[in-house]
């Protein structure tokens, strides 16, 4: 059930879509930033969207508009350029920090600018095959308000775009079209057939004395086994793709907040983002450098090759486009 009987609607631009798009693709469903300059957004009708109301992304396209994707409002956040590039990358709709900034200054902003930003969980975004056309006679509707307006559910037009929104996302792989979308190398992964994954576990509790590798806790309930490069197969499934680790540590490891870096032969240590303040978890930045308690058998520890993939491919993943989650 919507939390809302409104729907907001996000006017964005053929740059911006394929940017997002591509990172949809690539690293899955997470929260995106449509942002302007403080200044600019949003209206004050616009500030009591109430969490939880649908979301949907218009482009236009060739004097037509498209529904080319959207999500769940999350809340408003306001944010220096700096702080919103570590917290969404590619996801401001950006291929770098200097093209973000370089947008800004062509709306009349700088570096030193406030962005509002619309954060949404859960989103979608269509391949251009997938968009929906708005009819013409509502085109009116999209071309004359700003880049962000209210659409209610109780007007024929908000109960037309939802009802063809539901109906083309239910004809669609539901896994690609929502929160548990993690993109194609989760894919290519959860397609394999794991007949060894529990056996592939148990080994790497045993290796690593059933203990944390970073903090050393033997509370099993709150330990993982986190995957270095995701199982593409059962040859994946070897001690050394696997590391003991709270689940705290795992959940951040896997998002690509943080990785692990060969010191030497002799040590393996922790690398953190410095994105991790603007999620909220600065704490973990005390473990940056923190050699990691390995197996006493060094042909368990992690192969050079699998932490070396998660560092280029995971490793604040958000700021470069063709990342992913673990």
């Amino acid at each position: 059930m919507l939390q809302s009987d409104e729907i907001l609607v996000c006017r964005v631009q053929p740059s911006w879509y394929n940017i997002v798009k591509n990172e949809y693709i690539s690293a899955g469903s997470s929260a995106t930033n449509f942002w302007t300059l403080k200044e600019k957004d949003p209206a004050p009708e616009l500030v009591h969207v109430k969490p939880g109301t649908l979301v949907i992304y218009v482009m236009p396209d060739n004097g037509h508009q498209l529904i080319v994707g959207g999500g769940y409002f999350v809340s408003w956040g306001e944010q220096s350029p700096k702080i919103a590039w570590e917290r969404f990358g590619v996801r401001n709709g950006s291929s770098s920090y200097a093209d973000l900034l370089a947008e800004i200054k062509r709306q009349g902003g700088d570096e030193h600018s406030m962005l509002v930003s619309s954060v949404l969980f859960g989103t979608f975004i269509f391949s251009k095959s997938e968009t929906l056309l708005v009819p013409d006679e509502f085109k009116d509707e999209f071309t004359a308000s700003g880049t962000r307006f209210i659409l209610s559910l109780k007007e024929p037009l908000g109960l037309y775009l939802k009802r063809i929104l539901r109906d083309r996302r239910a004809g669609l792989k539901t896994d690609e079209y929502s929160s548990n979308w993690r993109g194609i190398y989760y894919l290519a992964a959860k397609q394999v057939e794991h007949s060894d994954i529990d056996g592939f576990y148990a080994a790497v509790q045993a290796a690593y004395g059933f203990k944390c590798a970073i903090t050393g806790s033997a509370c099993l309930p709150l330990l993982d086994v986190a995957n270095i490069q995701p199982c593409y197969s059962n040859t994946f499934q070897s001690v050394q793709n696997g590391i003991l680790m709270r689940t705290d540590f795992h959940r951040l490891f896997s998002e690509g907040f943080m990785t692990l870096c060969y010191q030497g032969d002799e040590a393996i240590v922790i690398k953190v983002s410095a994105s991790v303040d603007s999620v909220g978890a600065g704490d973990y930045k005390r473990y940056d450098g923190q050699k990691l308690t390995l197996p006493q058998d060094k042909a368990l520890w992690p192969k050079r090759e699998y932490l070396e993939w998660h560092r280029q491919k995971c490793f604040e993943h958000w700021l470069h486009i063709g990342g992913t989650p673990a």
